[in-house]
């Protein structure tokens, strides 16, 4: 038996699954998942026919049921590990981004401030030449990192971004995360240009967005770069708040976005309107870069300012996710499992929403995960200045093309190892 508690939080949004039984052999988990699945599910009426309890889990079960094409993204975890994200912003990890390049190198995108490799001096560029001896590859990768549990240690060999080799050992723990990676204001050609890049949409997002933008308010920022390109989402109440940041002075009340769920939960439809604070800035447009990591709450505040201001992508096609998830988990602590399934989509006000295909550029550019966040000559970054008509042409350099590399599941948004 199943009744609901809803807590409006993420794109991911969460809802909480409760069982009234007492303990996990009292409940046939897998049927309980099944139903729900029938019930709130946005595909339900395209779910399989199946035994629930032919599944060893329910993780096995909603792989195996989900409807893909297009649901990439319902998915199992623990209630700790939800937990620690969306409240803590934490994981278990090293606390690094990663990409692989056309050659198969393996190079650093990002490090978190908490992470053991940001202390020794190890950022983005960097190249991972070995994890306990062996070359990691596209394909070895994620069994060479290991399995997502405090205490696992592993010997890197990297080699600098001057050239020279280096090998540490990092245990790992947990990392608490930083949303926003850098932040800066370029004052060119009479412009001044806010630039940040931001990794994530969760509890902590809006108390480091709000002294972002107080340091733009206060410097007189009349441009903005929003940096994507490795956000996987995350709340949509804190994707709500970036964009009254960005747009609520011009689109203050209008409508931000509607969810839209399947036919037996209408009533949950609602509508999300832009608001203004004392942070929100005086533009008239904005350029966000991207990539196909940025998905799900970063695409929704994307598309939410597309019908009230002008808004511009630079680097590479989004990811493709105008769906949203609830999180369901079950009354009873001893009964672990978070099932997060897709329950709704979100249209803009011009009811537009259906990117399942990722949002396409105006400015294609690489990502140059061998230049510095914020370093104007970034292929990306470059572009965007380009695009506002400040960048300098002569000191654009093409970035080399890389494919970054996620977890499953809930570590696919976290986007780090």
């Amino acid at each position: 038996m199943i009744r609901l508690r809803l807590i409006l939080l993420l794109i991911i949004s969460s809802l909480v699954l409760v069982s009234c039984e007492k303990d996990e052999q009292k409940v046939n988990v897998n049927k309980e998942v099944y139903n729900l699945m029938k019930d709130w599910y946005y595909w339900y009426e395209q779910l399989p026919a199946v035994d629930p309890n032919s599944y060893p889990n329910p993780d096995a079960l909603v792989k195996a049921i989900r409807v893909n094409p297009p649901d990439r993204w319902s998915y199992v975890t623990t209630r700790q590990e939800l937990d620690a994200y969306y409240k803590q912003a934490a994981y278990v990890g090293f606390g690094f981004g990663s990409a692989f390049t056309a050659d198969n190198k393996l190079i650093i995108t990002f490090v978190f401030n908490t992470s053991p490799l940001n202390a020794a001096g190890i950022g983005r560029g960097w190249e991972i030449v070995a994890i306990d001896g062996q070359t990691p590859t596209p394909d070895n990768y994620a069994s060479l990192i290991g399995p997502s549990e405090v205490g696992v240690t592993k010997t890197f060999t990297f080699r600098s971004p001057s050239g020279e080799l280096m090998q540490q050992t990092f245990t790992k723990a947990q990392i608490e995360m930083n949303s926003v990676l850098l932040d800066t204001i370029y004052e060119i050609n009479s412009k001044k240009v806010g630039y940040f890049v931001l990794k994530g949409f969760v509890g902590k997002t809006a108390t480091e967005l709000q002294t972002v933008f107080q340091k733009f308010k206060a410097a007189g920022v009349n441009e903005l770069i929003c940096d994507l390109r490795y956000n996987g989402g995350g709340q949509v109440n804190v994707s709500n708040y970036l964009g009254n940041l960005i747009g609520g002075n011009i689109a203050f009340g209008r409508v931000f976005g509607q969810y839209v769920h399947n036919n037996k939960h209408t009533t949950k439809n609602s509508y999300l309107y832009f608001a203004v604070n004392s942070y929100s800035l005086d533009i008239q447009r904005v350029v966000f870069i991207t990539t196909n990591i940025t998905a799900s709450a970063s695409e929704l505040v994307i598309n939410a300012l597309k019908p009230h201001i002008t808004v511009a992508l630079v680097g590479s096609k989004t990811h493709g996710k105008p769906v949203g998830m609830y999180t369901w988990t079950f009354k009873d602590p001893s009964i672990d499992w978070a099932i997060v399934p897709v329950c709704f989509t979100i249209r803009n006000a011009n009811n537009e929403g259906d990117y399942y295909d990722g949002m396409p550029v105006n400015v294609e550019a690489n990502d140059d995960v061998f230049t510095p966040f914020g370093v104007t000559t970034e292929s990306s970054l470059n572009a965007a200045l380009g695009y506002l008509g400040v960048g300098t042409k002569t000191a654009f350099k093409p970035g080399i093309k890389v494919k970054s590399l996620t977890g499953k599941g809930l570590y696919e948004e976290i986007g780090a190892w």
